[in-house]
């Protein structure tokens, strides 16, 4: 299809096609997924790669490789049709009905007990209500929030966020650090940033720039020369703890509140750092699963 400049515009079932060669890294194998014949397919992805003007695989006998582009279209493809697909729905969605799936981005924190208490009252109300949660680092999911992938956002510490809809949370987290329970820091009632020092560190991404930046004070250059690995979700960080990789920095009650993790304790900072939540949304109208978990969130944080 081209535009009225003359281009081509990629449709989305083209799209769908590329995304199933790209999974099945075979076009027969592709082809019997989507119920159409192999010379259609082909076609379709010839058409595809004469209309971007560059080769989007290569084709050996192991099958079919992604090249540096088509690699990257994939990663584009599978964000378009995701949000194409939330649109349908949302449209499609029956004015008399509150049924549908909300999209909601967290990381993990204790705050999101709030939101899964509320969750769980949606559905004693509207059983046609779900909920997808997508975890991940707070850039990747601020990143998705804001290109529409998510009703909501679980945000933490960034400050006021006057384009959108906010609703603060009345929990908070206390930073802190896991050590193995031999380390001689686990002796502490509270650690200094001077405690730390030539000590390997596991932190979150951006972790000594932006949230402890003022904790961290004077010794923050040396703390950052210590950094020996970056996790995105506390979880695997226990794993490395464990291992006697470094100290990992986290919030209380993620990691040494697990039944399993008697090898391991959290220390508080000192001073104490804070972390606060809000959940956001964007100023139009919700949907009406949407305005569901508002309504019976919003009694938990009053």
């Amino acid at each position: 299809m081209l535009d009225k400049h003359g281009r081509g515009t990629m449709e989305l079932r083209i799209l769908r096609y590329f995304v199933a060669v790209m999974e099945e890294g075979s076009i027969t194998d592709a082809a019997k997924s989507l119920h159409v014949t192999q010379p259609t397919l082909s076609r379709q992805l010839a058409q595809l790669e004469a209309e971007m003007g560059v080769a989007l695989f290569t084709r050996g006998r192991s099958g079919i490789e992604p090249t540096d582009r088509g690699a990257v279209l994939h990663r584009y493809a599978l964000d378009i049709l995701a949000l194409a697909d939330k649109a349908e729905e949302e449209v499609a969605m029956p004015e008399s009905s509150v049924s549908g799936t909300v999209h909601i981005g967290a990381g993990e924190t204790r705050a999101f007990s709030l939101v899964a208490t509320a969750c769980a009252r949606v559905r004693e109300r509207y059983p046609g209500i779900t909920f997808d949660v997508h975890d991940g680092t707070s850039a990747d999911l601020k990143e998705h929030f804001a290109r529409g992938f998510y009703d909501f956002l679980l945000d933490c510490n960034s400050g006021e966020n006057a384009e959108f809809n906010q609703l603060a949370l009345p929990v908070h987290d206390d930073w802190g650090i896991v050590v193995r329970s031999d380390d001689l820091l686990a002796t502490l009632d509270a650690v200094r940033a001077e405690d730390l020092l030539e000590r390997a560190l596991i932190v979150p991404p951006h972790c000594l720039n932006r949230t402890l930046r003022q904790w961290a004070g004077s010794v923050r250059p040396q703390l950052e020369c210590q950094i020996v690995a970056i996790h995105g979700l506390p979880l695997n960080s226990r794993y490395l703890v464990s291992a006697d990789v470094g100290v990992a920095f986290t919030y209380g009650g993620l990691i040494d509140g697990q039944s399993d993790a008697g090898d391991l304790r959290f220390i508080p900072l000192s001073p104490c750092v804070e972390a606060t939540h809000k959940l956001l949304w964007r100023k139009v109208m919700p949907t009406k699963p949407m305005q569901a978990l508002i309504d019976e969130l919003t009694p938990l944080c009053e």
